[in-house]
C-alpha cells in the first residue's frame, strides 16, 4: 500500500520585511510527511528551520503556498499538532502530572479520560514515579520527557519538534534520542523535527530534508535504510558512517556556497 501523507508543504515562500527591504527566508518548499513517519528537517543555523515549523505549528503565515494536515489547509494553532520546544515550557507551579493534565483541562476533556491519558503518557516517558514532583525538581532530560509527554496526551496528529534537545550535553541527548526512537514506535505517531545535529537526524529518522543556507531551500531528500531495530550500535555501523560524512560533506558544502555569494 502506498504511503499516505499525513503533511504537506506546497511551494510554501517566507519573506520577512526589513529596513534593508523584503528579505526572502524559505523560497519554494514542497515536502511531505508520511502516516506514522519520523521526518528530520537539517540544516545550518538561519537557514528557516525553526520558520517553517512556526509555520506548521500555525504561529506563523507564509508569504505563498500553502500547508496541508490530512488534506486541511492549516491557518493557524490547533490541537492537531503538538509543539516540543528546545526550551522546556514547563508552567513551574505545576507538577508534572499537572503539566501534562493541563491541555486536555483546557479541552474540556473529561476527569476520567484525562487521568487515564496522562497516566498513560507518564508511563511511556518513564516518569510514572515523578507525577507529582515540580518541574525545578527535574533534570533537563526530566524536564524534556515531561514536555514530550504534555504535548502526546493531546493526541495531535503530527507532533513538531524544535530542535528538543540542543540545549542538552551529549549523554544525555544520545539517551533521549534513543528514548525518543522507543516513544516513536511505541505509539506510532507522525513526527516533524529540525534540529542542526546530523548524527541526531540519521539516527531519529526515515527520511532527511536537507535545507540550504539562507534563503531556505530543499537541496536533497535523503531516505535513512537503517531499519526500525536502531540502538547506540548502529552509530557504529559502516552505513550510519557513511550517511554522516555524506549529510556532513553536503551541508559544508552549501555553507561554503553562501559564503561566496556574500
Amino acid at each position: 500500500m502506498e504511503p499516505r501523507p499525513a503533511l504537506e508543504v506546497n511551494q510554501l515562500s517566507k519573506t520577512f520585511a526589513t529596513k534593508n527591504g523584503p528579505l526572502l527566508v524559505l523560497d519554494a518548499i514542497d515536502m511531505h510527511v508520511n502516516e506514522n513517519e519520523f521526518v528530520c528537517i537539517v540544516g545550518s543555523s538561519g537557514c528557516g528551520k525553526s520558520t517553517l515549523l512556526n509555520i506548521v505549528a500555525g504561529l506563523d503565515t507564509a508569504s505563498q503556498g500553502e500547508v496541508l494536515l490530512r488534506g486541511r489547509k492549516i491557518q493557524g494553532p490547533g490541537a492537531d499538532r503538538g509543539m516540543v520546544f528546545q526550551n522546556y515550557t514547563l508552567y513551574p507551579w505545576l507538577s508534572v502530572a499537572g503539566n501534562v493534565e493541563f491541555g486536555l483541562k483546557v479541552s474540556k476533556v473529561p476527569k476520567a479520560e484525562r487521568q487515564e491519558r496522562v497516566q498513560h503518557y507518564l508511563d511511556i516517558v518513564g516518569l510514572t514515579r515523578f507525577a507529582n514532583v515540580f518541574p525545578k525538581q527535574l533534570s533537563g532530560g526530566m524536564k524534556q520527557r515531561a514536555a514530550i509527554a504534555r504535548a502526546m496526551a493531546n493526541e495531535p496528529e503530527i507532533l513538531l519538534l524544535d530542535e528538543p534537545f540542543g540545549a542538552l550535553d551529549c549523554q544525555t541527548k544520545e539517551v533521549l534520542q534513543e528514548f525518543l526512537l522507543d516513544v516513536a514506535q511505541k505509539t506510532h505517531k507522525t513526527f516533524l523535527m529540525i534540529t542542526h545535529d546530523v548524527e541526531e537526524a540519521i539516527f531519529l529518522s526515515e527520511r532527511i530534508y536537507v535545507f540550504s543556507a539562507r534563503p531556505g531551500r530543499i537541496c536533497r531528500e535523503i531516505p535513512i535504510p537503517l531499519g526500525s531495530n536502531r540502538d547506540r550500535t548502529s552509530r557504529r555501523t559502516s552505513r550510519f558512517l557513511e550517511l554522516r560524512q555524506d549529510l556532513t560533506d553536503l551541508m559544508h558544502g552549501e555553507a561554503l556556497l553562501t559564503q561566496e555569494a556574500l
